[in-house]
């Protein structure tokens, strides 16, 4: 099973946009998830979440990639509309009543409306912000994002550092998978466990491996390193060199001007 967040090879506008728009892309994103939060963010959301869903589409990535995402993020927006249901301190308007607990000055036994909406508001926030850095995985080749990190003046260990990391992420899926798939050989099925028996049980015979492996992956990694004499005090070569093209700035005034335009929606009403 592939990873569902590796660099695969295409031919579309996104995988040939230069690498320095989307990290400006990325960073734009992560600017207007930082904002301050309010109740009326949905629209500025939903108008970059759009743009998102444009830029996943022209570069032609799978809906299951994109799923997969979902299905990562599901638990943890379930649990952010509960907790924001019961424990919003501007909530009003009762859905469901189980009980009153006041704790200073919410009601931890009422789920209100505001207290929902407000928790889904925070799951589209989340969303946002984790759909910009799959993208730019997925269409940006290791060459590529080394080179533009080069151009930004990123020391050399510190762009090392981040593509290592994007490299053993994607590593970490493959070897969990491969675990998986050999202690179901052994008859020790996880998908077929329940929850409880799965908190318990489950997981130790894997992660156990998995840790094994990933030190063993590492001192491979170092041995790779000196060998192709990584720190060696001189200027590296670059793999790929990056062009500038017309359609790079087109994309880049289209994503800026979203940008400007959610961000003067949200701070309108102020």
């Amino acid at each position: 099973m592939q990873p569902a967040f590796r660099y695969f090879h295409a031919d579309t506008p996104i995988h040939r946009l230069h690498p320095l728009v989307k990290i400006a892309y990325v960073m734009l994103t992560l600017v207007l998830v930082m904002y301050p939060i309010r109740e009326t963010d949905m629209p500025v959301l939903l108008i970059w979440l759009g743009l998102s869903a444009v830029l996943w589409t022209v570069g032609r990535i799978e809906l299951r990639r994109f799923a997969t995402l979902l299905k990562i993020l599901f638990g943890t927006f379930i649990f952010l509309i509960l907790i924001q249901g019961f424990t919003y301190r501007f909530g009003e308007t009762p859905l469901i009543v189980i009980g009153h607990l006041r704790l200073w000055e919410a009601d931890l036994g009422v789920i209100t409306k505001e207290g929902v909406w407000f928790g889904l508001v925070l799951s589209v926030r989340i969303l946002v912000a984790t759909s910009a850095l799959p993208l730019f995985v997925m269409t940006t080749p290791t060459s590529a994002i080394m080179t533009a990190m080069s151009k930004l003046r990123v020391p050399r260990t510190l762009t090392f550092m981040l593509v290592s990391a994007l490299s053993f992420t994607s590593l970490l899926f493959e070897m969990w998978n491969s675990i998986v798939d050999a202690q179901k050989l052994r008859a020790f099925d996880i998908d077929r466990m329940n929850v409880f028996k799965r908190a318990f049980k489950a997981y130790i015979p894997i992660i156990t491996p998995l840790i094994l492996l990933l030190f063993r992956k590492a001192n491979d990694f170092q041995i790779a390193m000196e060998t192709k004499g990584f720190g060696a005090p001189v200027e590296p070569t670059e793999i790929e060199i990056l062009t500038t093209r017309p359609a790079d700035y087109l994309w880049l005034a289209l994503i800026v001007a979203v940008f400007v335009g959610c961000t003067v929606l949200k701070f309108a009403a102020w």
